[in-house]
């Protein structure tokens, strides 16, 4: 059995993941305007701020690893938050700006949790999470 100390370091390095994931998405789409490090992560700030929010939303701290139901509330809330301040804050959200955030989130935070369930049923984990539990039926 897990211990609580154990279990609280996943959940917190889970929720770094989906950070530096949201990070590297940034990183990646300034990377061709030249912007410096401090520039990013303000950038990256309401989408910093949707992963926070979908962690809270879906309680995604009980199966960080899920890959749907809680993957798939990390990456709407992030997308779905990040261009709703972006658009408070006047930040560019023309169509082709939000459809690729979309797409690239996903593959990014569905997309290390689909790859962990891929990982876990190769190298023999039991039961595999892919969906939570409440919804098997």
């Amino acid at each position: 059995m897990e211990s609580k100390r154990a279990r609280a370091a996943s959940v917190i390095a889970y929720l770094l993941l989906d950070l530096v994931v949201v990070f590297l998405f940034i990183y990646a789409g300034r990377e061709t305007r030249g912007s410096g490090l401090g520039e990013r992560l303000v950038e990256g700030l309401p989408f910093f701020i949707g992963v926070v929010v979908g962690w809270a939303a879906g309680r995604v701290w009980q199966a960080p690893r899920t890959v749907v139901w809680k993957g798939i509330i990390v990456w709407a809330s992030t997308a779905a938050v990040g261009m709703l301040l972006r658009l408070v804050t006047g930040e560019p959200t023309d169509s082709r700006f939000v459809f690729i955030t979309f797409i690239a989130l996903g593959v990014f935070l569905v997309g290390w949790r689909g790859a962990a369930w891929v990982l876990d049923v190769l190298f023999g984990r039991v039961f595999p999470k892919v969906v939570d539990e409440k919804y098997r039926k």
